[in-house]
């Protein structure tokens, strides 16, 4: 399936190097779209398959119904997230898209809680994509179907997932077959193919950092905006972490926040910051980053509310932070 879809890139004019792939930029009014290599999805299927999941993760499963999907966590049992997902439903089982630098060791985790639970895990050879908006209306004329309006609505033909996500793009992934009506569809579409750098930056220009090795139980969802996202839902039941999220929720400020940034140099997770006036003092880290195609970077960062009044600096990279507008509201900020 993946390598029809993309044998399809290759003919558009997009390059694969050393595993990341290189974009023709040449999209123009017809719109992008980005190969999200560097995800992995797979396909969670049995008769226990929603109760167990329901068990593990932060959002409520049970809400999945084939028209909706939605982002949720996994935690250890100090509520700090070992990965976060994009998760929906169709048909006979559940669908998950997570970093895949992470992929393998989440969801070996996940299978030694499984049991005499009936679900089984099944790794998909596909390749995610993510669209712009003109991308997205140009594929969905080529696919046939009506393109989701709100976001987290879902919408599929033969076994092809269109998501429309929050403040990023359309998804678009081939979870069924081989992945040949996406790739026609694509070819047919005539639209620009960017690189992985493109992806990352409108995850940055979304607000949603994804959870990668370098940042495995850096933070409790709170701290990464997770619950502003819809990723966390606090009415459920137990999962693990639970009562360390709930507990930041409802008896305390969040200390802790993320936040959209500038920075000259480049970032990259797992970064440690600091304090202007005290720059051998950790008081954030970087989250998730983007490379910028003229210069800098813009970056998600996990830093103390409070230390926007001094000025925040990555000192491994001498590079002042300067802080950028994210399209949703962070609550009972200080400054």
């Amino acid at each position: 399936m993946a390598n029809l879809i993309e044998a399809c890139l290759e003919a558009l004019g997009a390059r694969k190097v050393d595993g990341k792939w290189l974009g023709t930029n040449e999209g123009g009014d017809a719109g992008q779209c980005a190969p999200l290599a560097h995800f992995a999805l797979y396909k969670i299927v049995g008769e226990d398959a929603e109760a167990f999941l329901q068990g593990q993760l932060s959002n409520d499963v049970r809400q999945l119904d084939g028209a909706r999907a939605q982002y949720t966590t996994y935690s250890n049992a100090k509520g700090r997230m070992l990965a976060n997902m994009l998760l929906w439903r169709d048909g006979d089982g559940f669908y998950m898209m997570l970093a895949a630098d992470l992929a393998e060791q989440v969801v070996r985790r996940l299978r030694m809680f499984v049991m005499r639970s009936r679900v089984n895990f099944q790794a998909l050879d596909t390749l995610p994509l993510l669209l712009d908006e003109p991308g997205a209306e140009r594929l969905s004329t080529a696919l046939g179907l009506v393109m989701p309006a709100d976001p987290m609505q879902q919408a599929g033909v033969d076994g092809v997932a269109v998501i429309r996500l929050p403040h990023a793009g359309v998804l678009v992934v081939a979870t069924e077959g081989d992945g040949r009506l996406l790739s026609s569809a694509l070819e047919n579409s005539k639209i620009g193919v960017a690189g992985c750098n493109w992806a990352d930056a409108r995850f940055v220009a979304s607000g949603f950092a994804w959870i990668v090795q370098a940042t495995q139980e850096a933070f409790v969802p709170q701290m990464a905006n997770m619950e502003l996202l819809g990723a966390v839902n606090f009415r459920k039941g137990c999962y693990p972490g639970q009562e360390i999220v709930a507990r930041m929720q409802y008896l305390g400020k969040t200390k802790r926040r993320l936040f959209r940034v500038y920075s000259a140099a480049a970032l990259a997770p797992g970064m440690a910051l600091q304090c202007v006036d005290s720059p051998e003092t950790e008081i954030g880290q970087v989250a998730y980053a983007a490379e910028l195609p003229d210069q800098g970077c813009e970056a998600l960062v996990v830093v103390m509310v409070s230390a926007w009044e001094k000025g925040i600096i990555c000192a491994s990279v001498d590079s002042a932070l300067t802080r950028l507008q994210l399209p949703y509201e962070i609550p009972d900020l200080e400054n």
